[in-house]
């Protein structure tokens, strides 16, 4: 059995409502200090909890006394700052960094620019760096090795104000980060989860397998500086012990069609279209039709949500005349992405969790490429200096 942390935010979730949280939960405040206020940009920062009522509850609240700056850091200088920190643990300076580049990601994205020019604003404050670091600090003290959540509940409507001017709630870069991930809409009218809380879900938090056998341990609660209305707003963690935890039991739905009369040139058009619509996987098989006509099986696995949108392109985009659609058993390791150093520059990896308590790496591929294309080396060499540097760390 593996220790998990499973987090409930049916009130959202922000960075210092986790940071709050894991602190209830059992972390130690001394730790924070030790590892995160001993990092040097952060030597003026000053941290404590206090309790608070929160509707039904009592939660933990940071308390965090900043000093006053007007700096707008870049990917870099945040990277620069972590990098410093004497005694943070490779993994958590890894997943600090890796949850920091997607919050630069998500903003270029949202904002039409290049990851290298993100201004990070409020998200790149001494404050984010603190609740990024200090989560990860916090987690590997209580000892935890797989994330999960229950549901993800963001708010349903309103508008929030930050140095870009007006924008919708939910934040469009907190969209952006929770892309692939469970979530529910809320009717609450403000936002409930911050981009620094989706970076650190997008990190490391998968959704909680649906048949997980737990055994419940301690558990926390952070709360917001806000008072709400209605739900309280406060975030609750469990550390627990999960049976199973490194692979996850599901259902997949599969459409399969056979095509003997299509334009063999079609087949490539059909595959980007249907990833771009949503499919978790697309391939072709080779069969011997009826008449004995050499034709391709046409597969598409999907999600529930997406068997209709994905049937419909199949059949407007193929010579088919019909489909079939049929559940089946997936089970899945736990798996997470990383960015790790090579020779060659930062590096995406998948990484997945077996259950005997190792992990297996898989460079990803995409990533890789740009390398190779930016440095001008084979992608061989660089998949071969991605393992090196995964074996070495």
């Amino acid at each position: 059995m593996k220790t998990c942390l499973l987090i409930d935010p049916f009130s959202g979730a922000a960075g210092d409502m986790l940071l709050a949280a894991m602190i209830d939960a059992g972390a130690s405040l001394d730790a924070l200090h030790q590892h995160v206020l001993s990092i040097p940009a952060l030597s003026k920062v000053r941290v404590d909890v206090e309790t608070v009522r929160r509707g039904a509850f009592a939660a933990r609240r940071l308390v965090v006394d900043l000093p006053h700056e007007h700096v707008h850091r870049h990917l870099r200088d945040v990277t620069a700052i972590i990098d410093a920190a004497p005694s943070l643990s490779d993994a958590v300076r890894t997943r600090a960094k890796d949850t920091f580049a997607r919050l630069a990601a998500a903003e270029a994205k949202v904002h039409g620019t290049g990851v290298e020019k993100v201004h990070f604003h409020e998200v790149g404050a001494l404050d984010a760096i603190l609740d990024v670091v200090g989560f990860f600090v916090c987690a590997e003290a209580l000892g935890v090795e797989v994330f999960y959540y229950t549901n993800l509940v963001l708010g349903g409507g309103g508008t929030i104000r930050g140095d870009h001017g007006e924008m919708p709630v939910p934040a469009p870069a907190t969209l952006e980060l929770l892309a692939g991930h469970r979530v529910v809409y809320s009717s609450r009218m403000e936002e409930l989860m911050t981009p620094t809380a989706a970076a650190i879900v997008a990190s490391v938090f998968e959704p909680l397998p649906p048949d997980a056998c737990l055994v419940q341990g301690r558990v926390g609660y952070g709360a917001g500086t806000r008072e709400s209305a209605g739900m309280p707003n406060v975030l609750r963690v469990s550390v627990a012990r999960i049976a199973g935890a490194g692979r996850a039991r599901g259902e997949v739905a599969v459409i399969r069609c056979t095509i003997d009369d299509m334009n063999p040139e079609f087949y490539g058009h059909l595959m980007q279209q249907l990833f771009a619509a949503g499919a978790l996987e697309v391939y072709y098989t080779p069969v011997i039709m009826k008449k004995n006509r050499p034709g391709v099986e046409v597969t598409v696995l999907a999600e529930d949500e997406g068997v209709d949108r994905l049937s419909r392109l199949v059949l407007a985009q193929t010579t088919t005349l019909g489909l079939r659609v049929a559940r089946e058993g997936r089970v899945e390791l736990a798996r997470r992405v990383e960015t790790i150093e090579t020779e060659f520059g930062p590096a995406r990896v998948k990484i997945a969790a077996l259950e005997e308590g190792g992990e297996k790496m898989s460079p990803e591929y995409d990533s890789c490429r740009e390398i190779a294309e930016r440095t001008g080396r084979s992608i061989t060499d660089v998949f071969d200096a991605v393992k090196r540097a995964w074996h070495h760390r």
